[in-house]
């Protein structure tokens, strides 16, 4: 299994949210770019970025700095927020991304279809970042504001063209309680064909472990990280 540390980009820092609760944010290091090198260093080449500020107004503006790590040698990164157009994939893609992250605009009437016109599925990756209702997990949008009020499980067969889904438990997010093992173990079942890229709520080795065992082939770590509950020795050697 890939593990992605994240770095997650709100006026030029790098921070976390709880539960993508915009006024709960903790801020981690002013240098997202010696961040960078730091993940780097710990032989992790593969970064998980997202515009915060772009996820909640719709305008990437973090741009700046998404161009600085890409100057970063060896590093490879894929990013989201703030992707609202097909030529904000182009953008990104032109800058060197390897992937784009593709959330708030998969509802928009035919973006999926000019998506799938225009580009590679393996550049793609379509955020079904999730709540659950009664028991039902629902897509979330506009930096998980908002409920979409389409079930996970329906979109997602509906969509099979895209393989790559990044699926965030938002009620795990930030709180370090483990990952959203039950739902993953669904998606498998129902999907096998896709790439389910887990992400919210890993808290420690143990956690990774469990979602290695279910197959997943990518994780994002976040806060664990920064809050070291997990070291990044421990990921380098084990990931």
């Amino acid at each position: 299994m890939r593990v992605l540390p994240a770095i997650d980009l709100k006026n030029g820092n790098c921070v976390r949210l709880i539960k993508g609760n915009f006024n709960n944010v903790t801020n981690y290091n002013n240098d997202p770019i010696n961040q960078a090198k730091i993940f780097l260093e710990n032989n992790f080449n593969y970064l998980h970025v997202v515009d915060l500020d772009g996820a909640q107004t719709g305008n990437q503006l973090n741009r700046s700095v998404i161009q600085k790590l890409l100057e970063i040698s060896g590093l490879k990164i894929q990013v989201g927020g703030g992707i609202r157009e097909v030529e904000d994939v182009y953008n990104m893609l032109e800058l060197g991304v390897s992937r784009v992250i593709v959330g708030t605009a998969i509802f928009k009437e035919k973006f999926l279809d000019k998506i799938k016109e225009n580009f590679d599925p393996d550049q793609i990756i379509l955020a079904v970042d999730f709540n659950s209702l009664d028991g039902i997990p629902y897509i979330y949008t506009h930096g998980w504001q908002d409920n979409s009020n389409i079930k996970l499980f329906d979109f997602i067969s509906d969509n099979s063209y895209f393989k790559n889904l990044l699926a965030t438990d938002i009620s795990l997010d930030g709180v370090l309680q483990g990952a959203s093992f039950e739902t993953y173990e669904q998606i498998l079942r129902l999907f096998p064909a896709s790439n389910l890229i887990a992400s919210g709520g890993v808290s420690s080795m143990s956690d990774l472990a469990k979602l290695e065992n279910l197959q997943i082939q990518e994780c994002i770590v976040g806060k664990a990280i920064y809050e070291k509950k997990i070291s990044l020795s421990d990921l380098s050697n084990d990931y």
